[in-house]
């Protein structure tokens, strides 16, 4: 199937299912956000966010993870790229990124997707930092220590160590170096 998607229209030359449509709009919303364009990523979230309400019982198999949950997930890590590039409304995005990201981070190893808790976990640490919460970067790097043991991801992995040594500094020296034992702990022992 030929895809075709820009700011305007995103259409499927077969037919055109909104599933589909909302999965290219959710593809546009994120390359919005990594521009730097909040306003294309906020047309292009709402338009995926209408599109995905639509499903059709010929929806293909392979989208049965297009949910307002993922439209969520992905909204909340835009917003986390989106704040490094609009410093004037950081302190907002971050707020709605966490906002959109706590429940799936909650969820963690307990219902879902084990690797997307945790995965999206990570981004809510990035906003935690983002936002120069020391307090909320530690509970949420503390809470993801007790998920690493379900996902053997290769890519969570790696994103938990970068995350780690970026926090390492400011959870020192706000005295929560337990936060630090604890990921680091969960990620040798893994």
């Amino acid at each position: 199937m030929l895809l075709t998607c820009n700011d305007r229209t995103c259409r499927g030359s077969s037919g055109g299912l909104p599933l589909v449509q909302a999965q290219a709009w959710g593809r546009l919303a994120t390359a919005q956000a990594a521009a730097g364009n909040l306003d294309g990523f906020r047309r292009a979230t709402d338009q995926a966010r209408r599109l995905i309400q639509n499903r059709h019982a010929d929806d293909p198999p392979s989208l049965y993870y297009l949910t307002p949950q993922q439209i969520n997930a992905e909204s909340g890590q835009a917003l986390v790229d989106l704040a490094a590039h609009i410093p004037g409304k950081r302190t907002l995005l971050l707020r709605e990124a966490a906002d959109l990201l706590s429940p799936i981070a909650d969820q963690g190893p307990s219902t879902g997707f084990r690797r997307s808790g945790i995965l999206h976990g990570i981004h809510l640490v990035r906003a935690s930092m983002g936002a120069r919460d020391p307090e909320a970067t530690a509970h949420w790097i503390t809470a993801l220590a007790g998920h690493v043991p379900h996902v053997q991801s290769i890519r969570c992995r790696t994103l938990l160590t970068a995350v780690r040594t970026r926090a390492g500094n400011p959870l020192r020296a706000a005295g929560r170096t337990d936060a630090l034992e604890a990921i680091s702990k969960a990620l040798s022992s893994a």
